[in-house]
């Protein structure tokens, strides 16, 4: 997979933020990446050195809007935790 492909998006949340202070990023990634795929995409973008990548994947949740019932999607995130010192450059 290509580095880009991998990971979608940072998850911003208080959560997410706080964890920063740790050297712990949240990222959501695609479904199909796994735990060696997203540390090399993590350190090819960001130029840093991770430590550990821990994945967890979350159902979406059964939401009802005027009665009619939908569904939030699932999603599969990654937890990277960096080298102590080192933190990510925004883009």
């Amino acid at each position: 997979m290509d580095k880009w492909s991998v990971i979608k998006r940072r998850v911003i949340s208080e959560k997410a933020f706080e964890s920063q202070e740790f050297g712990k990023y949240v990222f959501v990634v695609d479904k199909k990446a796994n735990k060696p795929e997203v540390k090399k995409a993590v350190e090819a973008i960001f130029d840093v050195h991770v430590e550990s990548v821990n994945i967890l994947n979350t159902k979406g949740k059964v939401k009802v809007f005027k009665g009619i019932k939908g569904r939030k999607p699932s999603l599969k995130k990654a937890v990277v935790t960096l080298k102590e010192g080192e933190s990510l450059k925004e883009l």
